[in-house]
């Protein structure tokens, strides 16, 4: 009988299982593999008593379903090892040597507090992506090994322009300026580069000691240590994106030579995202706003707005470790025509404690246009009303007029009017550095909880409190030919 033979069978395949960066993100497009190679990347260091590796995916389910991850990686080890012992109950995989290989779940907060406790040797994400910024850093602080190994974290994953992996590896990605923008640069691919964190943020080079040399007296939040001093100072980790496609897989091809024809076979979206392996493309009916509704911007003088209102959604938190990628306080202000068009003229967007939020809400509203209504979002129950009320009565000693708005109804429901508005074409916009980030997150949006959607609420809220003063035309019946004494149809919303 011929003896199994395990390894790569492309040469991306064996960067990934060679990699000796404390971070691999293997990812990309349908049928490159990625799962099958990071359970494969475990077996380097199985014949080492000290090995502790971990397979984790966000969801216990899908980790212990019939023919999932699990029976997957249970075939694969006994091929490896027929004398591995397979324990279903508590998913481990203990090898003659002395090593273990566990799997477990990462969905919630105490989940993650389960995993500070443990030392990782080594650690596979599956389906990385689904699992939030937060709890991977989680598991990287947990990377400590008596194994001979240089601990690592490895995560597959598939493209997801909204997941925290994309800022990660923007590098070796094409710029939105280029022609095959959000695919994987080939020039980049595989290069290792080098990060520390400070503040909460990632700063590259493309060595370690280029950090070493600038931030090496430094602690975390960028305060500079003493040479003696026992805190501790920041260390560079490396990171390797390795891109993969189901060209990187040839076994694939050969044994389904249909699989690939199906993806060269998809529409634009799902064939850039499948077969490509693209990071921004969206799917184009997810949500419910294209920028390109809204044509090329404006300038603001050229309107005669009667009136003008900033819309603001409230948050509270800054950035830290337990919760590094909080909501935003947003404001929108938009302006209404006489003729009935909208015009979006600003966006500011923070983060800072309730304490601080009213102020930046009163510096803001003092530059605005006078006569700008301000509305505030009353959250539900009394606690929420008890606070909006505060905060209206501080603007309106200010001087300013502002009201709160009921968020009972879904963020569905109070976007759809201003979706279907900019669709119609009377919604235009000004030129700033607040559009991308402000159409990013519009055209992502629908509904789903887990997107930032501070700036959504904002702007609907905006837009409904000017077409509930003054009616619009109606989208049907064509600009030319609308009766602007017509009933408004947002008055209920």
């Amino acid at each position: 009988m011929a003896k199994k033979v395990f390894g790569p069978a492309s040469e991306k395949q064996k960067w990934f299982l060679e990699s000796n960066a404390n971070i691999i993100v293997y990812g990309g497009a349908m049928g490159g593999g990625k799962s099958f190679c990071g359970l494969l990347r475990h077996l380097r260091w199985v014949n080492d008593p000290n090995y502790r590796g971990y397979i984790i995916r966000k969801q216990q389910t899908t980790i212990m379903k019939a023919g999932g991850l699990f029976d997957e990686a249970a075939t694969l080890y006994r091929q490896f090892n027929p004398k591995v012992k397979v324990n279903k109950k508590s998913m481990t995989f203990t090898f003659p040597s002395g090593a273990v290989i566990a799997m477990g779940h990462l969905e919630t907060d105490d989940d993650a507090e389960k995993w500070r406790g443990l030392q990782l040797s080594a650690a596979m994400v599956d389906e990385a992506t689904q699992l939030s910024e937060d709890h991977t850093l989680v598991l990287l602080s947990r990377l400590r090994s008596k194994a001979n190994m240089v601990p690592n974290l490895f995560l597959t994953c598939n493209p997801s322009p909204d997941s925290y992996l994309r800022k990660w590896i923007d590098w070796w990605i094409y710029p939105k300026t280029h022609e095959l923008a959000g695919r994987p640069n080939p020039e980049r691919d595989g290069r290792i580069r080098w990060f520390i964190r400070l503040n909460n943020e990632m700063i590259w080079a493309d060595t370690k000691e280029e950090l070493l040399e600038t931030y090496g007296n430094r602690d975390e939040k960028g305060n500079i240590l003493p040479e003696d001093s026992e805190d501790q100072h920041c260390r560079p980790l490396s990171l390797q994106f390795i891109s993969a496609t189901i060209y990187d897989n040839p076994p694939l091809i050969r044994a389904n030579p249909g699989y690939l024809a199906n993806l060269q076979g998809l529409k634009r979206v799902k064939k850039e995202r499948d077969l490509y392996g693209n990071w921004d493309i969206r799917e184009e009916a997810a949500g419910f706003f294209k920028r390109e509704f809204l044509g090329s911007p404006v300038n603001d003088f050229e309107y005669d707005f009667v009136q003008y209102c900033r819309a603001w959604d409230i948050a509270g938190s800054l950035p830290c470790e337990a919760l590094p990628n909080p909501d935003w306080t947003a404001g929108v202000l938009m302006g209404k025509t006489k003729f009935g068009e909208y015009v979006i003229l600003d966006v500011v967007r923070f983060r800072a404690r309730y304490g601080e939020v009213i102020q930046r809400i009163i510096q803001t509203a003092a530059s605005d246009p006078q006569g700008t209504q301000i509305i505030l979002p009353q959250e539900p129950g009394q606690a929420g009303k008890a606070a909006g009320q505060m905060m209206i009565k501080e603007l309106i000693a200010e001087g300013f007029y502002a009201r709160m708005r009921p968020t009972n109804k879904s963020k569905v429901i109070r976007f759809q009017p201003f979706a279907a508005a900019c669709e119609a074409g009377i919604v235009k916009y000004v030129r700033g550095d607040w559009n991308e980030d402000f159409f990013a997150e519009l055209e992502a949006f629908d509904g789903s909880r887990g997107k930032k959607d501070d700036q959504c609420d904002a702007c609907a809220d905006s837009f409904i409190t000017l077409a509930q003063k003054l009616n619009i035309p109606s989208f049907s019946a064509g600009l030319l030919s609308t009766n602007l004494k017509s009933n408004n149809p947002f008055s209920n919303i």
